[in-house]
């Protein structure tokens, strides 16, 4: 499985599919705390900011998007 997740925050989702084997194409968020964090902790996952601005072909296909609004 293929996600991308959204309001991101310091990334729970990951933590909780990794030991299911799914994958994360790109996160989201906005905060400059949680984004240094996300920076540190996931180095080879493309980081984005504001979730709107992204558009389609710019991350391999998902199958799912999370959020943590």
């Amino acid at each position: 499985m293929i996600f991308g997740s959204i309001c991101s925050g310091i990334e729970a989702a990951s933590v909780a599919s990794g030991p299911l084997g799914w994958k994360c194409a790109f996160m989201s968020e906005i905060d400059p705390f949680p984004r240094a964090v996300l920076q540190h902790r996931f180095p080879d996952v493309p980081l984005r900011g504001d979730f709107r601005e992204i558009q389609a072909g710019e991350h391999d296909q998902i199958d799912l998007v999370v959020g943590g609004t």
